[in-house]
């Protein structure tokens, strides 16, 4: 996938909150939406070179949105809901490994209070598939969450239970960046995710990572990884 037409560099100053960046452009410091509200540790540093895409519009707070931060040698995308973009084209070409053999696919479908990010296959054998974005890596390991989730244990425990009445039941995790060689909970962030995700796993729900290889202007899934807990 590409960010779009109009892609900006700029070298990151602050973050005052969770969704705002000032960085400079041109030499002009400018107001940034962060997509991610994530801690995105190791990467929101001052003196980094970041991509944007500049989308003003009348409803919209700042003109720029970041998508990339640079980290060493590397770009990483700071947007996770490209990892559902990303899953979704996938799905439409049938080009996941661990998701073949399905005719079609629905995005956020719900069922009962629940929703869900994919359902394949309805209404012969469904499949329900949850895709998380991990953007922090330590020494080659993605880990999930960077900040504690109610909301991702929330998922997760769903997933057990369409499981346990019948239903195949996934978690794809999507590291937006090339140096993921494995994907793990982050225990330290969050133990109560680690466990449900342990209990999933026991439970028969399938775990699945893929990372990305990232340019400054495209992005797109590359290898699979193993989830390792």
């Amino acid at each position: 996938m590409r960010f779009g037409k109009h892609i900006v560099e700029g070298i990151f100053l602050e973050r005052p909150n969770r969704y705002l960046a000032r960085v400079e452009v041109e030499g002009k410091e400018v107001a940034v939406h962060v997509p991610d509200p994530g801690r995105l540790p190791g990467l929101m540093v001052s003196g980094r070179r970041v991509q944007l895409v500049y989308q003003p519009g009348p409803k919209r707070k700042t003109d720029y949105t970041l998508v990339l931060v640079r980290h060493g040698s590397i770009w990483v995308s700071t947007f996770p809901a490209f990892a559902n973009t990303l899953i979704r084209d996938a799905l439409m070409t049938q080009s996941l490994p661990f998701m073949q053999g399905y005719s079609d696919f629905a995005s956020e479908v719900k069922m009962g209070r629940s929703r869900f990010d994919f359902r394949l296959g309805f209404p012969s054998n469904p499949a329900y598939v949850e895709v998380k974005s991990v953007s922090l890596v330590e020494k080659g390991q993605g880990r999930f969450p960077d900040a504690p989730t109610e909301r991702g244990v929330k998922h997760v425990k769903e997933l057990i239970a369409l499981r346990a009445e019948g239903y195949r039941a996934a978690v794809v995790f999507v590291s937006q960046r090339p140096d993921t060689l494995s994907i793990t909970s982050n225990d330290d962030i969050d133990p109560i995710f680690g466990q449900t995700l342990r209990e999933a796993r026991d439970a028969g729900v399938e775990l699945y990572g893929i990372n990305c290889k990232v340019t400054p202007t495209t992005l797109s899934l590359n290898h699979a990884v193993e989830v390792v807990l």
